[in-house]
């Protein structure tokens, strides 16, 4: 209350974040956005060469095939873990069950391994020779057998499965916080009033837990586009470019190209589309509850 009417005080107080936000962030992103127009190896002067990165970018033959596995990637991300966290959440909340703590503590455990470890962990399940699930085919005495890694739109969904399972726990938590925060007695009302389950759900928990499931879904959304430790660690973006996304894309042409312009430039086009994403969403969701 004492600074409520004072907004120098409060600029003062917000300064430092405002800082720390602008060093790390803007500049980062406003230094990427001047060399994405410029050519530089990392060692000589970079030289001005106007739009030249992007028209190699959209020339690509790998950008297309990217855009598509970024998308894939994020879809089945945010359909699995907002889908299974929502669920599970709304379990663990409303259900009275045996060993609650255990299960809450068991979901947030994959989000706790190192992606290295959770991505070798998928290539000996995936693997085409003596992988987990051609063994268990082989075993039931079926012929069955799948190269799960060398296909192009299988070998990227089953490395989302992968990330989703690692990442699923996170967004849990971070659901079951909000629906723990709905009142208990605006659920025994709608018991009152005949409501079941379902109907409870979706009139109350959703609701009142959709600005929660709103950020968990920008951030699964926004994720896809920028993964790399499990692609890279799994397939590196291969075979050809049947697993390659975006960032992949990316990191390729800093390391292998040495071409840091053209690495901007494909950052950039992801940065655009994270914030199309986001303001998407936020306009969507905005229109929504005002016509409601």
């Amino acid at each position: 209350m004492l600074f409520k009417h004072s907004k120098p005080a409060m600029f003062l107080f917000v300064l430092p974040l405002l800082l720390i936000y602008g060093i790390i962030v803007i500049f980062q992103l406003a230094q990427g956005f001047l060399m994405s127009f410029a050519k530089w190896d990392g060692v000589n002067a970079a030289t001005f060469i106007g739009l030249q990165n992007y028209q190699k970018l959209f020339a690509s033959p790998d950008l297309w095939p990217s855009i598509r596995n970024s998308i894939l990637f994020s879809i089945f991300l945010t359909i699995y873990q907002i889908g299974l966290a929502t669920f599970f959440a709304y379990i663990l909340v409303n259900v009275d069950i045996w060993m609650k703590k255990f299960f809450k503590a068991a979901f947030f455990v994959p989000v706790l391994l190192s992606a290295t470890v959770v991505a070798q962990l998928f290539v000996s399940i995936y693997h085409g020779d003596y992988g987990l699930i051609n063994k268990l085919s082989e075993a039931l005495g079926s012929n069955w057998c799948q190269n799960w890694l060398a296909e192009p739109i299988k070998g990227i969904l089953a490395i989302a499965f992968g990330e989703s399972w690692k990442g699923m726990g996170y967004h849990m938590l971070i659901i079951y916080a909000a629906m723990r925060n709905v009142p208990k007695t605006y659920y025994e009302a709608a018991r009152i009033d005949g409501a079941g389950a379902a109907r409870q759900f979706f009139a109350l928990t959703f609701p009142l837990t959709s600005q929660a499931i709103k950020v968990c879904f920008i951030m699964c959304i926004t994720f896809g586009f920028r993964a790399f430790e499990m692609i890279f660690i799994m397939t590196g973006g291969g075979p050809g470019n049947y697993t390659s996304t975006m960032s992949i894309m990316m990191y390729k042409a800093m390391f292998s190209l040495r071409n840091y312009g053209l690495s901007n430039a494909i950052a950039m086009m992801i940065v655009f589309i994270c914030v199309v994403i986001m303001f998407g969403i936020e306009k969507a969701t905005t229109s929504t509850n005002t016509d409601m």
